[in-house]
């Protein structure tokens, strides 16, 4: 089992990219999802990035908490939506993250490509939270000029 360095959450969720971030795999046990990533960027505001620009991270894990309704989601070419199970998406690339509170939870909308498919995709969590580890910081942000 991986010793992580670096941990977040939710709670620092504006600081956090996924745009263009691959999952490496996707794990849906009782009620916890786990996606690992190759790397996600981390802005230069979040508390425990201490350089001046945004960074992306080496190998990552997100752990949802107490999932409470996963849906996962490929958009086919005649407008029409297939429901598959979370682990289908397991090649996806992330474009775009969104976080909503719900009661005393959160929904997250995970956009992105398929890349099995080449379809867009969409992964929907209802969770109490998230939590993210990782060890190192790498390089710059591909955004960072």
């Amino acid at each position: 089992m991986n010793s992580w360095k670096c941990e977040t959450t939710n709670d620092y969720f504006e600081f956090l990219d996924f745009h263009d971030c691959v999952v490496d795999e996707i794990k849906f046990e009782k009620d916890i999802v786990t996606i690992s990533f190759e790397y996600i960027y981390i802005s230069n505001e979040h508390p425990l990035n201490p350089y001046k620009v945004a960074k992306s991270t080496d190998k990552c894990r997100l752990t949802f908490n107490n999932v409470e309704i996963s849906k996962a989601i490929i958009f086919l070419d005649d407008d029409k939506e297939k429901e598959v199970g979370l682990t289908d998406l397991d090649e996806m690339e992330f474009l775009e993250v969104k976080q909503q509170p719900d009661d005393e939870d959160y929904i997250y909308e995970m956009f992105g490509t398929d890349w099995k498919t080449n379809n867009f995709c969409c992964i929907k969590l209802k969770a109490k939270n998230f939590k993210l580890e990782w060890n190192e910081f790498t390089d710059d942000a591909w955004y960072v000029v």
